[in-house]
């Protein structure tokens, strides 16, 4: 994703440990854990609680070659390492689609981001894998002028949480659809008009 962004396919990518290039800016956007994603007929996919580290040694790998995305390749051997397991390695790939599309014909496991799964590949299941974390960035180039990828990733910026303490109730005129009109509500009544003959 950072090599399109620097050869002007994309403005703007969304992307995991992106290139380390003076020519590119980034900004942290979103954390999600990791999921390993497995053929929907393994035994590990249908448990119902987060996989251990260690389900990696009992499955075979896809992984993204390490020329292709380094930073990812590396991320899932430390994981294994972490684990103590060493990783067999199934396939490679170089497209999400791809890594899915062998993870379904069985060729092994593969570690992802969770969001993932909203992909819904038929024949693979995901589960969060145990403590683990990672970042999504928004990836942009450095001497992009564009007022438009400015003001989309202004409109991607992590928005603050809602404030949940509690306020006092409000008055009751405050809720109403006019509220000028229910002030005048409150007015006494004017006197009746007096006729004189």
């Amino acid at each position: 994703m950072s090599d399109g962004v620097l050869d002007g396919r994309f403005d703007i990518a969304v992307q995991r440990l992106p290139s380390r290039d003076a020519r590119l800016a980034t900004r942290p956007w979103w954390n999600q854990p990791l999921a390993l994603f497995l053929p929907s007929a393994h035994p590990l996919a249908h448990a119902p609680d987060p996989a251990p580290l260690t389900a990696l040694g009992r499955i075979p790998l896809v992984l993204w070659p390490r020329e292709s995305s380094p930073h990812s390749h590396d991320e899932i051997l430390a994981l294994c390492d972490q684990a103590g397991v060493t990783p067999r390695i199934g396939a490679r790939a170089r497209s999400v689609q791809t890594v899915l599309a062998l993870v379904a014909a069985g060729f092994g496991g593969a570690v992802m981001p969770d969001s993932h799964r909203a992909l819904r590949r038929i024949g693979v299941a995901a589960r969060p894998l145990t403590g683990t974390n990672t970042t999504l960035y928004l990836v942009w180039r450095a001497d992009d002028t564009d007022p438009l990828v400015h003001r989309f990733k202004d409109t991607l910026a992590p928005r603050p949480a809602p404030d949940r303490r509690r306020r006092p109730p409000p008055h009751r005129h405050e809720h109403h659809p006019l509220p000028g009109l229910a002030r005048r509500r409150h007015r006494p009544a004017r006197p009746p008009l007096q006729r004189h003959p």
